[in-house]
């Protein structure tokens, strides 16, 4: 399904059978100037069989502007990162509730994880209890970008994003947190 437009930012569900990536691949029906990032997804019957066609995850996830770096929860919840009007900042992490079979209105995550700079490559756990990020230009960062978690508190808030110490972040360029087992993946 890939290989003529830029798909990028892939996340696996954790039974191995979806796909979500961002792509500008173009959508039926919607003239755009400009090919911009929507959240898209392939399926298959198990592991062994090959992916459907890709899916446009539609209104009112995507929009004329940019949708990137999907993270779904065991609940469907979607995060992912957006640049949109009306944001804390120049790109934002974002979750879109899955209920019903159905995404809602996507809103932008509390200002313990969301500021006035850049947010971006989240990683949520199943359970939605803890969430890793890049973050971008932040006053305690040791490079161009560094990652952050952030967990939830008995309530279901979201706290301060702590930033990780060194030797995970370093002077470079921290980004795309990825862990299924325990184990930090990330570039």
């Amino acid at each position: 399904f890939s290989g003529q437009f830029m798909d990028i930012e892939p996340f696996l569900s954790k039974d191995g059978l979806t796909l979500y990536f961002a792509s500008n691949r173009p959508v039926e029906g919607r003239k755009a100037e400009k090919p911009n990032y929507d959240i898209w997804k392939v399926n298959r019957a198990s592991l062994i069989s090959a992916w459907s066609s890709p899916v446009n995850l539609g209104k009112p996830v995507n929009t004329e502007a940019d949708e990137f770096y999907p993270s779904i929860a065991a609940s469907g919840n979607l995060y992912f990162t957006a640049q949109r009007e009306g944001t804390k900042g120049k790109e934002d992490i974002f979750i879109s509730h899955f209920k019903g079979g159905n995404y809602e209105a996507p809103e932008s995550l509390p200002e313990a994880i969301n500021s006035s700079g850049y947010e971006f490559n989240a990683f949520v756990d199943f359970n939605e209890s803890y969430i890793l990020f890049t973050g971008y230009g932040r006053e305690d960062g040791l490079g161009g970008g560094d990652l952050y978690i952030s967990r939830k508190n008995e309530k279901g808030e979201w706290q301060p994003a702590r930033h990780i110490e060194a030797p995970v972040n370093s002077n470079s360029l921290d980004y795309c947190p990825y862990t299924f087992d325990g184990v930090l993946y990330f570039t």
